[in-house]
């Protein structure tokens, strides 16, 4: 964009200011009708036979529409507040949910009332519109011609609840609901009772089976039943009083699995009874049944359990199931003696009565106390999970279970897993499964320093063969498709072993390029590798990633062929899965990838087309200096999908045939944006102390007048400059948004930060402050009127910066930040319960050692320290219940900086976490962000609360003001 201007004419540019400032500039009030576009997983939401599209229009004032459109003809047909849309498979059908507007739904959970869930129905042929009130779930057969539809099961009675400590072992049924079997042909429908499951045969087109398990209040009539469509008959395979679950066909077969309870009044919670199907109506249909409880061969005191789902081997012959512990049940309360009768002797009745009642009164006023068990919690340094994740993860705790096989033809019970500490994953089309076994490493994983021993278990026997002891970082561990290979990466290499002969092999020594990412800022030991794109048919070979291109690799490390040529012009390539079924990169076809260059941030798609040889040529097919994601692709047709952006122009829907040549737009999104002046993007570039080439987004001021300069936010985290074509719907809900700062005035920079272990704070007054000058020898900045602002992370980057720059910036806005690192260490993310120990050391924050190993980093990386020589005007923004970075970091700074003396105030807001959920706050907190630059950056006068403060008590009557105005309206 800014090319094309200063490519114009002199007399025109001349112009350009004049004309923009003719427009205003987009306003508050004016937000709530910008949309965003929103595209989904499956298929991009392309109809099977690529004629039809759907997607979301999402608003700034949440009021969102679902839109399906023609796309040879355009025309759409508009659902508020649709969602979720499914495609039957013969492209005849579109089904989606149906929500209501957020004030409504904020004003149903207020009132504690549920709130309403129902569906549309699409008719692609005709165009006719139908909803159906009360349904919870839907889905099409495989053949698309019908659709079930289970309404919302009646709310459980506050008496029928369990507790959290039962809920995962309660022998408690899943609530039955009635479930609509619409033949979309008739639109007759018919109605089962009481399902609590159901699911589709796994047959893509063909299957013609729909499972449904029955879950009466009383048991009666509880089941797992079968409706065939072809015959539209019901057949019910399985009846008891006990309670199925766990419904699960194999993929592309007519096998299927269920679970039926079955309890032991000495036992907490039922065991489960694996039954299943194969061949299920066929000539060689077989029914099979497992009883652990008749199995004299069963580990002792072990269930099967519910909460792990029956799953096929995907060759058949094999149900996987889910182990655990059996636990006695506690006892009741041990019953009071029996009072002696009437004519029992005694010796002295007057001393009797008196000790009996003093007694009575005692046990009376003590009763209740003594009833009270402690409420203690003891945290000890053996503890591999700290006690407050052990408290959030306790649900989940409860049902862990170990991966066992159950082989049909013998009807025996391999238990795969040891114990709890590990992760089984069975190989696909082979008779073996992975282990990955941290017991002995647990310690250490809890601190970010992940690792494993590899084992092989044959699935027949349960043996296991040793692979590799200690592989650390064993998060990257994967399985090829075919389940030949297992691949891991140690030393900066990928190795692979071969799961038939156990070899183990480093595949990539000898390619002529490096898998590893040694720009990493990341303090661990093994910097990550760039990943792998996929396996090729068979397994034959490994497709993986540099940092440019794509490499194709011989498992055995033979050969390493380099597909595409990214390097040259520092283009990275990915590898586009666009058919999600897929289970390997077929070479015989195209194959299709997306391009960002790492310098230009321009984007685009190209393809690899096999030759006669079968050798791969890479053709470039569209390559713009814009943002282009979300290629798809429709599953039946030759018609492609993808989304165009920058920051001037909204992003919209572009579809096209295989070489993306001359893509139509089927979307407008926000067509009234001409009706305002709006900014553009640029790329800056500069350098850190260390010489390191680094970028910046920045981003003009709407309505930019050349004879001007302005004030600008620097809006910070890690790396953003990525994000220089992303379009930014102006939002008051979006507190930290781009074009609403451009609307208000200001040029937004988002500079790019390289961290140094043990050196976060120091890093980004280093990076920062050399994008800023950049930007000042440009001249459209006025040097004195630069604000920084960031959240979280970048709230550390913000309070750092005010805390530890001296007459450089002339505001800050930090929120939720962490500004203290030696605090810090000590404290938790208390909505995932791990301890800061990892995210200080090995995360985020790349301290790399022990507080107590140098604590004076950790002193120089930290704002509270440098309050004393502070001079920039900090505005401090917390949530009282804020789970991710405790607000007593904030409040510490505050206090530190209130007792120096220094321009600083704190916002709190009472019950939000770690980002603001409430419309309220959302909008209040952006009005104070503007209010706050305002002031510092454009001389505005200060708004009370920034000078004179907002004291409780006038705080406490205007909230009642508001209370009684808003009861009056």
């Amino acid at each position: 964009m800014r090319r094309t201007i200063i490519a114009l004419s002199s007399i025109l540019a001349a112009t350009v200011p004049a004309q923009a400032q003719s427009k205003p500039p987009v306003s508050p009030s004016d937000y709530g009708q910008w949309e965003s576009l929103a595209t989904f997983r499956e298929y991009g939401g392309l109809s099977p036979d690529g004629k039809w599209l759907a997607y979301g229009i999402n608003r700034s004032n949440r009021n969102n529409d679902l839109r399906v459109t023609n796309i040879a003809d355009g025309t759409t047909k508009t659902v508020a507040f649709g969602a979720q849309p499914v495609f039957s498979s013969d492209s005849h059908w579109v089904a989606y949910s149906i929500g209501i507007s957020e004030s409504q739904e904020e004003k149903l959970k207020k009132d504690k009332k549920l709130v309403p869930k129902k569906i549309g129905l699409l008719n692609l042929t005709t165009g006719e519109l139908s909803t159906v009130d009360g349904i919870e779930s839907f889905a099409f057969s495989p053949d698309g011609a019908w659709l079930a539809m289970r309404r919302t099961p009646p709310e459980k009675k506050d008496s029928d609840k369990k507790d959290s400590v039962d809920a995962s072992d309660a022998d408690d049924a899943p609530p039955g609901a009635t479930l609509l079997l619409r033949q979309l042909s008739t639109g007759r429908d018919t109605s089962f009772g009481n399902v609590s499951e159901y699911a589709w045969q796994n047959l893509p087109k063909t299957g013609t089976f729909l499972a449904m398990t029955i879950s009466a209040e009383d048991k009666t009539g509880n089941g797992l039943q079968i409706f065939d469509v072809r015959t539209a008959s019901v057949r019910v395979l399985e009846t008891s009083g006990s309670v199925y679950s766990g419904l699960s066909w194999r993929k592309k077969s007519a096998d299927l699995a269920v679970l039926r309870s079955k309890s032991d009044d000495h036992r907490d919670g039922p065991t489960q009874v694996a039954l299943a199907w194969t061949n299920l109506g066929q000539s060689s249909e077989s029914a099979h049944l497992y009883d652990s409880t008749a199995d004299s061969k069963f580990p002792a005191a072990t269930r099967t359990v519910s909460f792990h789902k029956p799953e096929w081997a995907l060759d058949g012959g094999v149900v996987f199931l889910g182990l655990a512990k059996w636990e006695d049940k506690i006892g009741e309360p041990a019953k009071p003696a029996t009072p002696a009768a009437d004519g029992a002797k005694s010796t002295d009745t007057t001393k009797t009565s008196d000790a009996s009642a003093k007694d009575a009164a005692a046990a009376k006023n003590g009763d209740k106390e003594d009833d009270d068990p402690p409420t203690v919690d003891v945290w000890n340094w053996h503890d591999v999970e700290v006690m407050p994740k052990q408290k959030l993860s306790a649900k989940n705790d409860r049902q862990k279970n170990r991966l066992a096989a159950w082989l049909l033809d013998k009807n025996s019970f391999v238990p795969l897993g040891k114990d709890l500490d590990e992760r089984v994953t069975p190989l696909k089309h082979q008779s073996l499964a992975v282990a990955d076994n941290w017991s002995a490493y647990a310690m250490e994983r809890s601190i970010g320093r992940p690792a494993g021993d590899i084992s092989l278990v044959d699935i027949s026997t349960g043996a296991r063969t040793k692979i590799q002891d200690r592989l650390n970082d064993d998060y990257y561990l994967e399985e090829s498709p075919g389940g030949r290979y297992l691949l891991y990466f140690r030393d900066d290499n990928y190795w692979a072993v071969n799961t038939a002969t156990h070899a183990v092999v480093n595949i990539t020594k000898n390619a002529q390029t490096s898998f590893v990412d040694r720009e990493s800022d990341f303090t661990i030991k093994q910097k990550p590798p760039f990943g792998v794109a996929g396996w090729t048919k068979d397994d034959a070979a490994v497709i993986l990633y540099d940092k440019f291109d794509l490499w194709q690799v011989a498992p055995d490390g033979s050969k390493a062929v380099r597909l595409t040529d990214g390097a040259a012009d520092q283009v990275r390539h990915h590898y586009e899965k666009l058919d999600l079924d897929e289970e390997w990169i077929d070479t015989s076809k195209a194959i299709y990838l997306s391009l960002f260059g790492i310098w230009n941030k321009k984007s685009g798609f190209a393809r690899l087309e096999p030759g006669p040889s079968g050798a791969l040529t890479e053709e470039h097919l569209v390559w713009l200096d814009k943002s282009l994601d979300r290629l798809a692709k429709a599953k039946d047709a030759d018609v492609f999908e993808y989304v165009s952006q920058t920051f001037v122009e909204s992003p919209n829907a572009l579809i096209a045939g295989p070489d993306l040549k001359d893509a139509k737009a089927v979307t407008k999104t926000n067509p009234f944006q001409n009706n305002y002046a709006w900014g553009r993007e640029e790329l800056i570039e500069y350098k850190n102390s260390h010489n390191e080439r680094l970028q910046g987004a920045l981003f003009y001021p709407a309505g930019y007048d050349t004879a001007k300069k302005y004030p600008m936010i620097v809006y910070m985290y890690e790396k953003l400059s990525d994000n220089l074509h992303r379009y930014s719907p102006p939002s008051e809900r979006n507190y930290y948004n781009v074009s609403a700062m451009n609307a208000h005035g200001y040029f937004v920079l988002e500079p790019d930060i390289l961290f140094k272990p043990r050196d976060p704070g120091v890093s980004v007054a280093d990076c920062v402050t050399a994008a800023a000058k950049r930007v000042i020898q440009m001249g459209v900045v006025d040097a004195k009127k630069i604000g920084i602002m960031g959240h979280s992370w970048g709230g550390f980057d913000t309070t750092y910066l005010a805390t530890h720059t001296s007459n450089f910036f002339a505001a800050a806005v930090a929120g939720a930040p962490i500004t203290d690192l030696v605090s810090n260490y000590g404290n938790h993310h208390w909505s995932s319960g791990i301890a800061e120990t990892d995210h200080i050391e090995t995360g985020q924050q790349r301290m790399e050692v022990p507080l107590y190993e140098d604590l004076q980093a950790y002193i120089r990386n930290s704002a509270v320290f440098g309050v004393s020589s502070m001079t920039t005007p900090l505005l401090i923004e917390v949530g009282d219940s804020d789970g991710t970075v405790f607000f007593h970091q904030g409040v510490e700074l505050y206090n530190i900086a209130r007792r120096a003396q220094k321009d600083v105030v704190l916002i709190e807001y009472a019950g939000e976490d770690h980002g603001l959920r409430k419309k309220a706050n959302q909008i209040d907190y952006q009005r104070r962000i503007f209010q706050w630059f305002g002031h510092y950056l454009k001389d505005e006068p200060p708004a009370s609360w920034i000078t004179k403060g907002e004291p409780y008590l006038d705080r406490e009557r205007e909230l009642r003001k508001l209370k009684a105005a808003s009861a009056k309206d």
